[in-house]
């Protein structure tokens, strides 16, 4: 993964941060709980993010999930970074 900001770990800390101040909660964990979201580094794709990806969410709360996602791509994109769906649109990666 090639990014202008330097190694992958620190993107991965830089989005954590980014996220945490528009008022999400970044679980510590890859995995996603109780409305957090999952953030991690992945050395090949870049940095993922999940929130809420079991079968009953995504059927659930279709429209809730779609508004979330829209929020995490507004606040990633107003940082200057690029991002990609990734998963079938259930992970958004962080590329740079």
């Amino acid at each position: 993964m090639d990014t202008a900001l330097g190694d992958g770990l620190g993107l991965e800390e830089l989005v954590r941060r980014e996220l945490r101040e528009a008022g999400f909660t970044v679980e510590p964990t890859l995995v996603s709980a109780e409305g957090g979201l999952g953030v991690w580094l992945d050395p090949t794709r870049g940095v993922v993010i999940t929130w809420g990806t079991s079968t009953d969410q995504l059927v659930k709360y279709a429209t809730v999930r779609a508004a979330v996602l829209l929020a995490l791509r507004t606040v990633l994109v107003e940082g200057g970074h690029q991002i990609r769906e990734d998963s079938g649109g259930l992970e958004l990666v962080v590329i740079s």
